[in-house]
């Protein structure tokens, strides 16, 4: 058999070809189905979309109606409305959606799941209350489950982004908080530190009921088994090239797929891989990465940006004396730069209890610049 590449690494995956994560399924669709809102935190690049989409999916055979409303980079009240009239827009159907779109054309607010919506209403008047539109179009969810007694799961995509938008994680959950029976809300965020803010931070608690999920990296069996069962059904023998690359990946999603993808390329059709080919595809993918990985590293702060290549070179722990000196910033200074990797989910705990970085490629492009210790002023905190 031949065809096209399998592995497919940029956006989120359709939920049929993800990699295992059945046990997270199961548990998040039985929250769902208890109606117990949940919170769930992972890494960027490590499934959360496609995860969510499989429990929308299965939570819609069930009758609910589903709602994933992606909150990535909202700037005003205005924006969110819009995200979230799309988000009633793109999933829903049938019944259900003649049922929602009726209540929104009584409600004479601006917001419809046909042609403009709320986007055309803002054009055509600039003074639109958003706020008060924010607040009606949250009722949703409970007017549909008391006209017609359907319950429904509403997810939050990369929620930690409302807090750039003053006051409107506040709007929220003073419309949710009192929709138990009529709705299932899951919150999904990729920063762990700001995640933290919204639902354990008695200043702004979203919603303090919401269980806490995590998402830790893929079972190494399973996603082997998934690379060679792929590489099988095209025709190609992943062979001897499928250890490194797993044991490279560390259970990473996104660049598991990835790393993959690239050495199917340089896999011949009825051939085998080998280890030059691994050696081969990674080196390709960095390549190809490299403008991303320049990137990643120019948006950390300074000592992070030296805590993190420290981590990528250094075998000894990260606070140790000797790290301390390579890295050129005193140990108090170090732990203030993990605490900020880690509460942006740049750096994990493997297994065996050591920092490392998330992403297996950042961390090898780290390791591949070296260690340059910084010396004279440089050598002071840059804690400023």
């Amino acid at each position: 058999m031949t065809g096209p590449n399998p592995f497919r690494f940029s956006g989120p995956l359709a939920p049929e070809e993800m990699i295992d994560r059945d046990p997270e399924a199961d548990s998040l669709l039985e929250l769902t189905t208890g109606r117990h809102s949940f919170r769930l935190v992972g890494p960027r690049r490590y499934g959360k979309t496609t995860l969510l989409r499989r429990v929308l999916d299965a939570s819609e055979g069930q009758g609910m109606a589903t709602v994933l409303v992606d909150l990535q980079d909202v700037l005003s009240v205005a924006e969110i409305v819009v995200r979230i009239e799309r988000a009633y827009n793109r999933r829903l159907k049938g019944p259900v959606r003649r049922q929602v779109d009726a209540l929104l054309k009584s409600w004479n607010i601006g917001v419809s799941l046909g042609a403009g919506g709320f986007t055309a209403t803002m054009q055509r008047s600039p003074s639109t209350d958003a706020e008060a539109v924010l607040l009606r179009i949250l009722e949703l969810p409970a007017e549909l489950f008391d006209a017609k007694g359907i319950t429904s799961l509403i997810v939050f995509d990369e929620i930690q982004d409302v807090l750039a938008v003053p006051g409107a994680d506040g709007k929220i959950r003073s419309v949710i908080q009192h929709q138990g029976d009529a709705a299932t809300y899951a919150f999904a965020g990729s920063a762990p530190g700001v995640m933290e803010q919204l639902f354990a931070d008695p200043k702004r608690p979203l919603l303090d009921q919401a269980v806490p999920k995590g998402l830790a990296p893929l079972p190494l069996d399973e996603a082997s088994a998934y690379v060679t069962s792929r590489f099988e059904a095209t025709g190609r023998n992943v062979a001897r090239a499928l250890d490194p690359m797993i044991e490279f990946a560390r259970g990473h999603p996104q660049r598991t797929m990835m790393l993959a993808h690239y050495l199917w390329e340089v896999t011949p059709p009825g051939g085998s891989a080998s280890e030059e080919s691994w050696l081969e595809a990674r080196d390709g993918a960095l390549r190809d990465s490299a403008g991303l990985m320049r990137a990643i590293w120019t948006a950390l702060p300074a000592n992070e940006r030296r805590v993190a290549r420290a981590l990528a070179v250094l075998d000894s722990p990260i606070h140790a004396a000797e790290s301390a000196a390579a890295v050129g910033i005193k140990r108090s200074s170090i732990t203030r730069a993990v605490d900020g990797l880690r509460d942006n989910a740049d750096v994990i705990v493997d297994p065996q209890g050591r920092l490392r970085i998330t992403d297996p490629l950042f961390e090898h492009w780290l390791a591949e610049q070296g260690l340059t210790p910084a010396t004279g002023a440089d050598a002071e905190p840059l804690d400023a």
